[in-house]
């Protein structure tokens, strides 16, 4: 069975008085451990798939089953709750807090749970080892370059241990040194049967993918 199903899915918006269809019936497996690209250009339809893929956005039609469940059938505290267990998310954008520092930023979303604080601190320390920062994690934000941003991001979708994550061009802003740290700790995490769907307009990336997908105008072209 695979970990990831998506059936036959689309995505419309209005525009106006037109419909905009983002994704156009999309039938899709991945299993557990791969990690897959997503390519296309602008518009064709990558992010929308990705926020669906994510539980963030209702498919227009069709079915996506994470773990065999229906998770767009799930009530909205549960997707929640699923959302937290079963997924981490990598964007652009670190959406990091200025004011806190790197061991309180990953900590965030431990706020809700039963743990103690020793704990907490226990799986943030050993969760930053994993991104090459437990040495900074005393520093603010605003105290480390863009790459080491990022892997702050990084080190807080993991720090629930998910079993999918979910990256947004997460090297877009970043030089091309930087990019293969980072895309060098997505492979480290396949490694650890993490899956991962990675967005990305950086053909180079495909070396590191199990299997590539290619969109245009919302429907998959192409892809192995």
């Amino acid at each position: 069975m695979s970990l990831i199903e998506i059936e036959n899915v689309s995505k419309e918006y209005k525009s106006g008085t037109e419909i905009v269809t983002a994704v156009n019936n999309i039938s899709l497996e991945i299993d557990r451990g791969q990690f897959i690209t997503i390519m296309g250009e602008s518009g064709s339809g990558k992010s929308t798939l990705l926020t669906m893929l994510g539980g963030l956005s209702v498919p227009s039609k069709g079915k996506v089953l994470i773990d065999d469940l229906n998770i767009y059938a799930l009530p909205q505290n549960n997707l929640s709750d699923f959302r937290r267990e079963y997924l981490g998310f990598v964007f652009q954008t670190f959406h990091l807090i200025p004011y806190l520092t790197v061991e309180e930023n990953v900590m965030v979303p431990l706020a809700v749970g039963d743990l103690t604080r020793i704990q907490k601190k226990e799986i943030v320390h050993a969760t930053l080892d994993k991104v090459h920062l437990k040495e900074k994690s005393k520093r603010l934000i605003n105290e480390l370059s863009g790459g080491e941003q990022q892997r702050v991001a990084i080190a807080r979708a993991l720090i629930n241990d998910p079993l999918i994550i979910l990256a947004d061009e997460p090297t877009g802003n970043l030089d091309s040194k930087t990019s293969e740290d980072i895309m060098d700790i997505f492979g480290f995490l396949v490694e650890e049967s993490k899956t991962i769907l990675l967005v990305t307009h950086n053909k180079v990336y495909q070396s590191y993918a199990d299997k590539k997908i290619f969109l245009k105008d919302g429907k998959i072209y192409g892809g192995d």
